[in-house]
């Protein structure tokens, strides 16, 4: 039985092979040249690619100059305009002065009137008792938090 299958299988004798065409010229495969890959259209982006284009880049945050000293010189109006309005106000004849308190520092800036208006003349930082950052830190804190 197995035979029989077996010989079901093969090819009749009568039927040859097809003899390949000598005349046949060989077939050579170029590759495309880069102008016509210029002129090829960019494939479809995929959903995915689209809202991961689609989404913004985390900002960048700048860097804040914590040194308090950056205030000397400045007018009142830009001090006001970086710091916000002060938590507490002194005023002695021409000089103001002007207290910002944070939760860590507590930064004093002393105003004194000129031909020009309030400008500042001397800073000062310090830590609150309690404070468990330093005090430069948390006036960059106080500065960014602002902005």
């Amino acid at each position: 039985m197995l035979a029989l299958s077996l010989a079901a299988c093969g090819t009749a004798p009568s039927e040859s092979p097809p003899a390949p065409n000598a005349a046949a010229p060989a077939i050579t495969v170029a590759p495309l040249s880069p102008s016509l890959d210029a002129r090829r259209p960019n494939p479809v982006p995929s959903p995915a690619t689209r809202q991961q284009a689609s989404v913004p880049p985390e900002p960048v945050a700048e860097p804040v100059n914590d040194d308090p000293r950056q205030l000397l010189r400045l007018s009142g109006k830009t001090v006001a305009a970086l710091l916000g309005p002060a938590s507490y106000v002194r005023r002695d004849g021409t000089a103001e002065i002007w207290q910002y308190r944070a939760a860590q520092c507590v930064l004093d800036v002393f105003l004194f009137q000129d031909s020009s208006g309030l400008s500042v003349a001397h800073v000062d930082l310090r830590e609150r008792a309690d404070g468990t950052i330093p005090a430069r830190r948390c006036f960059g804190d106080l500065l960014a938090s602002r902005k």
